[in-house]
Formats: structure tokens, sequence, C-alpha cells
């Protein structure tokens, strides 16, 4: 495999990050969250769908199709969150900090990988000005 194909991979990942998510967020019930934390996510969001439209804009520019592909880590990751979500019995205090550590683990994810995609394009780059 080479910088290239490596860098679609990458792409096709990023983009099902951010399909993800904005699937999961998508009428999710934040409610019980603090107006600061309401507009850090709602904040996210933005840049997470503008993702997801400009890395699908990307693949089909490089004629790579990421079909229904999903990230393990960001399914696990959201599956914690509705369960957080789902939990009854739990101080409201309690409830917003699981949430928002979880989602701290997300938006990490998120960016880790935004960051290898800015690493491969140097790399790709550096290559063709070899």
């Amino acid at each position: 495999m080479d910088k290239e194909e490596l860098l679609g991979k990458e792409l096709s990942n990023l983009y099902a990050i951010s399909k993800q998510v904005n699937n999961f967020f998508n009428g999710s019930k934040i409610g019980f969250l603090n107006e600061r934390r309401k507009t850090m996510l709602e904040e996210y969001l933005k840049l997470s769908c503008k993702y997801e439209n400009d890395i699908a804009e990307s693949l089909r520019h490089i004629n790579v199709n990421p079909g229904n592909t999903t990230d393990s880590i960001v399914q696990e990751i959201t599956e914690n969150l509705q369960e957080i979500l789902s939990e009854s019995g739990i101080k409201k205090d309690s409830k917003q900090l699981s949430y928002m550590m979880s989602l701290n683990r997300l938006i990490s994810y998120h960016v880790a990988n935004i960051e290898n995609i800015g690493f491969l394009l140097n790399e790709v780059e550096l290559k063709n000005a070899s």
C-alpha cells in the first residue's frame, strides 16, 4: 500500500467517524447538559457535519467510495454515551460528568484522525516534491 492509498483509507475513516457522530447526535437528548456544554457540543457537531460533507467530496475527487465504512471505536463510545443517556436514578451532575468524559474521548479520537490526515498529506506532498 502506498501513501496515497493510505490517505484514502484515512479519509474514509474520517468520513465514517463524522457520519457516525452526526447520526448519533441527530435528535439526541442533551437537555440534561448545562448551556455551556450544550453550546460546546453544538459547535463540535457543526464541524463534524462540515467534515462529513468536505471529506465526501474529497473521496469522490480521488475515486474512493467509503461505502458503509464504520469505526468500531466510535461505535463503542457512542454506545457508552447512549448507555449514560438511558441510565436513570443517577444525579444530574454525575450524568453530565460521565457524558462529558465520554464525549471528550470521542472528540479526541476524531481530532487524532484529523491530525493523522495532516501528517499523511505532508508526507504525500514531500514525496511529490521529490
